[in-house]
């Protein structure tokens, strides 16, 4: 078979029809690399225009304190809200049938309240969604601790029944009965404006078990007594609470239904705290 040779002129045509047909290709590909940039881009902006326009519709999840682990979408505030690390700080108190005031008899236990203090630590909290965002029920597991300062100088007698104290004379510059509970609320919260706006109110009940209890006593000479035991304490607790937010801030109110000491045991105290919430939903 003969080959016919190619002349000058024709491998220079055919040349430049193949540079020219390379040069298209780079040109396409560079131009489907700037579109896919561009819609990269494009698409990142869109988000970030998303999350702005979120962010200033949903001031109560984004902008609050705590830990919080959100899953579902955004317009669902409350969608399985979980968090983490929460904490109250307020005062322990009790009233003996329904006052502050003490009758004679239980002067002994006239409180400090600046030393009374109650914290609460929120190891969960989670809050699921009834009505969209406007009515939500709440549950989580905390541990509290009510400390109570007394204004006298007292020793609580250890493993007596009933609940028996001694002055054996000694000036104490603190004498506190501290407690610490494991304590599950129970709680609905609503909120007017489908949680977007910060404010709400929560109400329900909670359970408690009692984890530990002790007395301490400081005297004038800086010694230190402690003392642990039961003191004839109610071991299970049951009351009601109350939460007010507007935001990051909160005030809360706790009130037991059963009394501080087992019946016949101890005198006649119900606990009560209140306080603020420092770091919130």
């Amino acid at each position: 078979m003969t080959v016919k040779k190619l002349n000058f002129k024709t491998s220079f045509i055919l040349l430049l029809l193949t540079c020219f047909s390379l040069h298209l290709t780079a040109q396409s590909d560079n131009q489907n690399n700037n579109d896919n940039d561009n819609q990269k881009q494009n698409t990142q902006l869109d988000k970030d225009e998303d999350f702005e326009r979120r962010w200033k519709k949903t001031p109560t999840r984004y902008h609050n304190w705590g830990i919080h682990f959100g899953g579902g979408d955004w317009d669902n505030d409350w969608d399985d809200d979980f968090r983490v690390g929460l904490i109250d700080i307020g005062f322990s108190t009790y009233f003996h049938n329904g006052s502050l005031n003490l009758p004679t008899e239980l002067d002994d236990f006239d409180q400090n309240y600046g030393g009374s203090l109650n914290l609460n630590l929120h190891a969960f909290r989670q809050r699921l969604p009834i009505i969209k965002d406007n009515l939500g029920f709440e549950y989580g597991l905390t541990i509290a601790w009510k400390q109570y300062r007394f204004s006298n100088d007292f020793q609580i007698l250890e493993d007596t029944i009933p609940f028996t104290i001694q002055d054996d004379g000694t000036t104490y510059k603190k004498n506190k009965l501290k407690t610490t509970f494991l304590e599950v609320p129970l709680m609905l919260t609503l909120s007017p404006t489908n949680g977007r706006n910060p404010f709400y109110l929560s109400a329900g009940v909670y359970g408690g078990v009692l984890l530990g209890a002790k007395q301490k006593l400081k005297d004038d000479n800086g010694n230190k007594i402690k003392i642990k035991d039961d003191f004839n304490l109610n071991k299970f607790r049951y009351g009601v609470i109350g939460r007010i937010g507007f935001g990051p801030f909160a005030v809360y109110a706790q009130m037991s239904m059963t009394e501080l000491f087992k019946d016949g045991q101890g005198p006649e105290l119900t606990p009560f705290n209140v306080g603020i919430s420092i770091l919130d939903f």
